[in-house]
């Protein structure tokens, strides 16, 4: 559990601060299975906006093309992928994309602001007791939920969740 945190957190700060040098050249970076293809089956972790349902791995442009008010994008080197990363930014969230075999699939969904909830009831701002009540299951988590193929994870800083993003799981061998 311990080496599943550790890799969590190096992944999640990687992909927050970005890398210097390549990816590939880099005997540190995580890299993550490309065919924990989930095809639409979602369990509990999954994401909707504007009516469209979709989670990690997913294939991004039916998704992209599906969605409204797209704010802007920008691509930056990746430290977890063999591609960059491609950020598509919109009012109240943000999606990640990275090409794996030829197929340009999401890769991470971070909530940033409170005029959004994820599908289980959590939003920036809800208190921990609230967040609690609405997804016990993530609670019991120690806030960071797996389904196999997804990772919820919630900040929550002095008793109210301050972070919601959707990675993909990172799974002890």
């Amino acid at each position: 559990m311990k080496r599943t945190m550790l890799l969590l957190t190096a992944l999640l700060l990687l992909l927050a601060l970005g890398c210097g040098g390549n990816a590939q050249d880099d005997s540190n970076a995580v890299y993550i299975d490309p065919n924990a293809v989930r095809g639409g089956e979602y369990g509990a972790l999954y994401f909707e906006a504007d009516g469209v349902r979709f989670g990690i791995y997913d294939e991004a442009e039916p998704v992209l093309s599906a969605l409204s008010q797209e704010t802007g994008t920008f691509t930056r080197e990746s430290c977890a992928f063999d591609t960059a990363d491609v950020f598509h930014l919109y009012p109240s969230f943000e999606i990640m994309t990275n090409e794996i075999d030829g197929v340009v699939r999401i890769t991470a969904i971070r909530l940033t602001s409170d005029m959004i909830k994820t599908p289980q009831g959590l939003y920036i701002g809800i208190t921990e007791a609230d967040a609690k009540t609405a997804y016990p299951a993530l609670s019991d988590a120690d806030w960071n939920l797996e389904d196999g193929t997804a990772l919820l994870s919630v900040t929550v800083a002095d008793g109210v969740v301050t972070g919601i993003v959707y990675t993909p799981s990172i799974t002890e061998e």
